[in-house]
């Protein structure tokens, strides 16, 4: 019998397979296919014969995916992001997901769980036979924390003036000093801030008493401002604390302080590039130092003059992950280990797998660029976009110039949905042989998803430029 939070599952268990979990939002659900290819290889097993059960938290009309079960309790028609640490409290104390592990270590001796990101509110664990394959919660919890990232790493690479505020009143005083210090706008954040959210670029303390006059007793990050001209993101692999592995440098696209995707390859001249690949491994290293094993990311900053400037690490496999798995299998030779794999052994073994290389950061046969359509306002959908599957095969159709460019739309929520704040419509991947090809699909793609959303009318977008995919386009012809 299944648990009530439990809205959807199309699982059904074949004792004839060998399971793991994977366990996050369906953004990611293609870095389940590299965990298999991963442990194929360590367990010495046909990809054939493995098979992995996705757990997500995400609220669609349909489901175009394999061995899915959905833990949610909103209503029907609704859709909102769901806390990470309520989801992994749910799944935690699900007896339908006990009863899965219980069928499946029946007839096989260990049961990986692998996450996205890992969180103390994790138990299934601790189960016998069940191994978690990520980084330790409570270093993720360190290294999430925006203040203790200042304190560990303001030492060993540059990063932007900064004070800690201990509550409103705090907060008011500590940036009027750093704004007179600086004459530079301030970057202000709680604590925890992921993506964005809970923060602000500050022109003013008018503008801070707006945004966090009903925060009194938090504790904030108060930062310079840096003017600067690039968002540059990496990302990596935590082997220990002497070895790094960088899978490479994508541009990040940031409105505001919202991060809405990333393109690849990154524009910043080589000489940015490998300051970021280099800061990448120093900061790494310290991870590893504080016992970190894993895949992560570090964000940046690149001013008119070329400086960077360390902003923070993403202890996680942040959203760029699948994009960079895809590409990095176009780029290295046959065999060679995918970042989960790379994972795997830094987690079990602290060491680099067999034939581990790094691709050749300077060169690549492919770009690629994401967007995520994120709702600033509440709304209704009133249509649906195709639940598109094969980003893999689309990277390695574009890479091997079997088409030059494409684009897919994915996660989108579907029909008559009601859409709160803070929640994703949809997600555009796009692929190519430049920016432009990268581009233009980005901007299709955005545009189709547009065209679901109820009342809503794109003024640049002509009469003659429709397509057939667009029915509900609500402006007529004069």
């Amino acid at each position: 019998m299944k648990d009530i939070d439990v809205r959807f599952t199309n699982f059904e268990y074949d004792k004839n397979k060998h399971y793991f979990l994977f366990i996050s939002e369906l953004k990611a659900y293609g870095i389940g296919y590299f965990f298999k290819e991963a442990i194929a290889k360590v367990l010495g097993l046909k990809k054939s014969n493995i098979e992995f059960i996705t757990i997500a938290p995400d609220v669609f009309e349909q489901y175009n995916y394999d061995n899915l079960i959905i833990i949610n309790e909103l209503c029907d028609k609704q859709n909102r992001r769901k806390k990470h640490h309520e989801f992994i409290k749910d799944i935690s104390k699900s007896s339908y997901i006990d009863s899965i592990i219980d069928s499946i270590l029946r007839n096989q001796d260990e049961l990986f769980i692998y996450m996205f990101e890992s969180s103390r509110y994790m138990t299934l664990n601790k189960r016998d036979g069940v191994i978690l394959i990520g980084p330790d919660s409570s270093i993720v919890e360190t290294l999430s924390n925006k203040i203790a990232l200042y304190d560990i790493f303001n030492q060993i690479v540059p990063m932007a003036n900064y004070s800690i505020a201990y509550g409103y009143d705090d907060l008011l005083k500590s940036s009027e000093k750093l704004m007179n210090q600086t004459k530079n706008p301030l970057f202000i954040s709680l604590e925890l801030s992921a993506a964005g959210a809970n923060s602000i670029i500050a022109n003013s303390i008018e503008d801070i008493k707006n945004k966090f006059s009903s925060n009194k007793d938090d504790t904030f990050l108060v930062t310079e401002f840096i003017d600067h001209i690039s968002d540059p993101t990496s990302l990596g692999v935590v082997i220990n604390e002497k070895e790094v592995y960088v899978a490479g440098v994508a541009d990040q696209r940031i409105d505001g302080t919202k991060f809405k995707g990333s393109t690849f390859p990154s524009k910043m001249s080589q000489k940015v590039q490998q300051d970021i690949i280099d800061m990448t491994r120093v900061v790494g290293k310290k991870m590893g130092e504080l016992g970190y094993r894993g895949i992560f990311g570090c964000d940046y900053i690149v001013t008119a003059k070329d400086e960077v400037f360390f902003i923070e690490t993403n202890p996680r496999k942040q959203g760029s992950t699948m994009e960079f798995c895809c590409a990095l299998k176009t780029m290295l030779p046959l065999g060679v280990p995918n970042l989960p794999e790379i994972e795997f052994y830094a987690v079990t073994e602290s060491r680099r797998p067999p034939r581990m290389r790094e691709p050749d950061f300077f060169k690549t046969d492919i770009f690629w660029g994401t967007y995520n359509y994120k709702i600033d306002n509440k709304l209704t959908t009133h249509s649906y976009l195709p639940q598109q599957r094969g980003e893999i095969e689309m990277f390695l159709s574009v890479a091997k110039n079997k088409i030059r460019k494409e684009f897919m739309i994915l996660e989108h929520i579907g029909q008559d949905f009601f859409v709160n704040e803070g929640s994703f419509l949809g997600r555009v991947i796009a692929t190519g042989k430049s920016y432009k090809d990268v581009d233009d699909g980005i901007e299709m793609g955005r545009r189709m998803i547009n065209y679901t959303v109820k009342s809503y009318v794109d003024q640049n977008f002509t009469l003659d430029e429709k397509c057939y995919s667009c029915p509900y386009y609500e402006i007529t012809a004069q």
